[in-house]
């Protein structure tokens, strides 16, 4: 062929269009909304579900911009995938609405008054500031971004130290700066940690094993400290909203939704000091809670599916924290593997 002609994909191509967007079929893996050439390929499972909306945000607006049903000539089995030409990637957020059967009793909880947020979010905007109160006029509480797999890692690698040569900090990122002794400039932060670095190596550390970083709601109770009134939070973190996504109150540029590149940034610091970093995480459990608790994601994207249930329709509570995972179901066992393998290869953790 002659090399001044570009050879362009015939999947570059959008087949359909809805109002102003040009769409076409999109593929069922990965799970999640990922960067594809002109556009976003946004795939999400539901075994249950009789139709799936994309609903699309500019960021922070409290009413979409764009509400798009997914054709069910786009749906492959039991995925909903569709690829959406010319979107403005650092400008929008996104989350579903799934129309299904609203019967607790055999396992369902389908409402598309609610907007659900993708439980592949790799980036979680909406509530970006530690101990904000929640609005709760915001007819979407954990809004989906796109990320740009764009960090320079420069060489680092995993380090890769015997694990009976470990010498393991166990740290809350949040407390390891609060305090103003810390003397950073953004206490409480991934940016924060970093400027300890030499604070660690001076102790001889070279491993940290970080408490929840994931997205999770300190706020997601109202209790209060009954001799001061004082505001009591979910202060450690578990009891997950996404998993995939670092928490955006856990980084001085979280404001900004620049929290993926901060953490990343932590692990590459980390790293060339030699020390390695170790995440403590939860998948027994959500934030989502039992019948009381909110619908965020999973419950009502597929509720059957992500938790496991009594013959009546309630939660099994094995984990003490109102639901337990199935991970006897292969898309949520998967979903497990996915999440680790992406935090091992995207974010560099050990």
């Amino acid at each position: 062929s002659r090399p001044d002609i570009l050879e362009k994909r015939i999947d570059f191509y959008p087949t359909d269009r809805y109002g102003e967007f040009r769409l076409r079929p999109g593929k069922p893996f990965p799970f999640g909304a990922t960067l594809v050439p002109g556009g976003v390929n946004f795939s999400v499972f539901s075994s249950h579900a009789t139709s799936c909306t994309l609903v699309l945000f500019e960021k922070g607006a409290p009413q979409p911009m764009a509400e798009i049903p997914f054709p069910d000539s786009f749906r492959i089995g039991n995925v909903w995938c569709m690829v959406v030409f010319d979107l403005d990637c650092e400008r929008i957020e996104y989350g579903y609405r799934m129309d299904g059967p609203h019967d607790p009793a055999a396992g369902h909880r389908f409402d598309k008054t609610r907007i659900l947020l993708d439980p592949y979010a790799k980036a979680i905007g909406g509530r970006d500031t530690w101990g904000k109160e929640v609005d709760f006029d915001d007819i979407f509480q954990y809004r989906g971004r796109l990320v740009f797999e764009d960090f320079d890692w420069e060489d680092d690698r995993p380090l890769e130290i015997p694990m009976e040569d470990l010498i393991i900090y166990e740290m809350h990122v949040r407390s390891f700066t609060q305090h103003p002794s810390s003397g950073v400039k953004h206490p409480g932060t991934f940016a924060a940690v970093r400027d300890k670095t030499s604070h660690l190596t001076e102790l001889g550390v070279n491993c940290v094993e970080l408490m929840p970083v994931y997205e999770f709601d300190e706020c997601e109770n109202d209790r209060r400290n009954p001799a001061t009134g004082e505001r009591l939070y979910n202060y450690w973190g578990y009891s997950t909203v996404g998993f995939l996504a670092p928490k955006s109150g856990y980084a001085a540029t979280g404001q900004f939704g620049m929290q993926v590149d901060e953490f990343k940034t932590l692990v590459k610091q980390l790293h060339i000091n030699g020390i390695e970093v170790i995440l403590d995480v939860v998948f027994n459990h959500t934030a989502e809670g039992n019948e009381m608790g909110p619908t965020i994601s999973f419950r009502g994207i597929d509720n059957k599916t992500y938790y496991m249930l009594t013959p009546e329709g309630y939660y099994f509570n094995y984990s003490g924290c109102g639901n337990t995972l199935n991970c006897n179901n292969p898309v949520v066992r998967n979903m497990v593997l996915d999440c680790l393998r992406y935090w091992a290869a995207e974010y560099h953790i050990d």
